[in-house]
């Protein structure tokens, strides 16, 4: 269990270290993975097993998560919520939609963002606040804002059916948090209207953030 929300928020979550094979899987699943084998069937397989795992703990057993046509999963009626994995760890999250609009979960591994990556994951802004720091510190914090993007793309896409780019989003640090704004203009920004969270947490060289929409 990790801390990535305030307790009032009634969501779930699952993580594990141990990767699974597709005996984990539902009929429907199964038929989802196609030519899936090796890591990919196994990324797949674990996160569904997370996902369900996370459903359980908010009264729905066995259901079927399956694919979208954009290859993100499809969550049951009546819920929300997100899968992500790295090299060493794989989680999800869920949530009950008449209490959570959207939520999206990304796990990273600290000091993998290049700095011939920079400017095409962050705005001027946030290149700036990137420069003040330097080490173990820079590492963090690239991450981070690269993870937070990754975060909120999940959660918007199937909300708005819209494609962002890194640089279409904003991160900025207010205090102790950090706050998100879309800079797009585009049809359908108004569907992400509400209280959107950022949250984050880390476990030794990795790095899970959490951001929802109520």
């Amino acid at each position: 269990m990790f801390d990535l929300a305030p307790p009032a928020l009634l969501f779930s979550q699952h993580f594990t270290t141990d990767f699974v094979g597709d005996e984990v899987l539902t009929i429907n699943e199964r038929k989802a993975t196609g030519q899936f084998s090796g890591k990919r069937l196994k990324d797949f397989s674990t996160g569904r097993y997370c996902a369900r795992k996370a459903l359980a703990h908010i009264g729905l057993e066995n259901a079927d998560i399956l694919v979208g046509d954009e290859k993100q999963p499809l969550w049951p009626a009546g819920y929300v919520g997100s899968i992500s994995h790295s090299g060493k760890l794989i989680g999800a999250v869920a949530a009950k939609s008449s209490q959570v609009k959207s939520i999206g979960l990304d796990i990273e591994t600290i000091g993998k963002i290049k700095p011939e990556m920079w400017r095409l994951l962050y705005t001027k802004a946030e290149t700036e606040f990137l420069k003040s720091f330097t080490g173990e510190e820079l590492a963090y914090y690239t991450t981070l804002l690269f993870s937070f993007k990754e975060a909120f793309y999940k959660l918007q896409y199937p909300l708005t059916k819209t494609f962002l780019d890194f640089t279409d989003v904003e991160i900025k640090s207010v205090g102790n948090k950090f706050k998100l704004g879309v800079l797009k203009e585009f049809s359908g920004k108004q569907l992400l209207s509400g209280n959107l969270s950022l949250h984050h947490t880390s476990k030794k060289d990795q790095l899970i953030t959490l951001c929802y929409l109520m």
